[in-house]
């Protein structure tokens, strides 16, 4: 057996000064609705007040658009996540999964210069939709959450592959909290928070992973940081 005990308990304020910042990829047409709200919701709680419960534990192999009184919401499609491609632990079903997944809100992790690889080639899948990407730091969206605790996974969990034959491990501790996380910050591919989070005054929005910026705030809208020079740090 591998004795792990060595390895250090990751803390948020090393993975915040490592990978300061957070990016959100969401449809341009979700974009008014987020801001005026200033939340981003996990789709189990907008497919549960759409009334599409079937939704939740179903893969979405297209995007589906549901509706809330007089808000039409895009939720991205699910393609990647192949069952067969996946390992789950003895109790624990794809259907489990489905519905983890829904329940929470994504961000690649990134700096200054944009999101992690991952985060890059997410961008690249959907680029001829003309998503959106939304950005907050760290530090900020910590204090605009003081009682959300991050959870972090080394995947890319809606994307299980095979590598040399074996399938990538699923279950209930895919996503771990900063506190039980042991490894260093280049390990945590996707951050998630399991609840409706707010998103910071200072979150930016911009049309691909590098920008240009403007303010997510619809009082700021008007004012684009046209490149990371002029971009104040968060």
């Amino acid at each position: 057996m591998i004795d792990w005990s060595w390895r250090l308990q990751l803390t948020l304020e090393c993975f915040q000064n490592s990978r300061p910042l957070l990016y959100h990829l969401t449809d341009r047409r979700n974009l008014a609705r987020i801001q005026n709200s200033s939340k981003l919701i996990p789709a189990a709680i907008l497919i549960a007040n759409s009334g599409h419960s079937d939704l939740l534990r179903m893969r979405r192999r297209n995007h589906e658009v549901i509706t809330i009184k007089e808000d039409v919401i895009r939720l991205r499609d699910q393609a990647p996540l192949r069952e067969g491609n996946a390992a789950f632990l003895v109790g624990y079903t794809f259907g489990d999964f489905k519905e983890d997944l829904n329940s929470r809100v994504f961000f690649w992790p990134g700096n200054y210069d944009g999101p992690i690889p991952y985060g890059i080639r997410h961008f690249e899948r959907y680029r001829d939709e003309r998503p959106v990407i939304i950005r907050t730091s760290v530090e900020s969206m910590m204090k605009a959450n003081p009682d959300t605790e991050p959870q972090f996974c080394v995947y890319n969990s809606g994307s299980p592959r095979c590598s040399k034959g074996k399938k990538s491990p699923r279950g209930p501790d895919t996503f771990t909290p900063a506190a039980a996380f042991f490894g260093v910050p280049s390990q945590v591919v996707e951050v998630t928070f399991n609840r409706e989070i707010s998103l910071p005054d200072d979150s930016q929005v911009g049309s691909s992973p590098t920008g240009p910026w403007r303010r997510l705030r619809l009082e700021c809208a008007a004012h684009w940081c046209p490149s990371r020079t002029h971009f104040p740090r968060l």
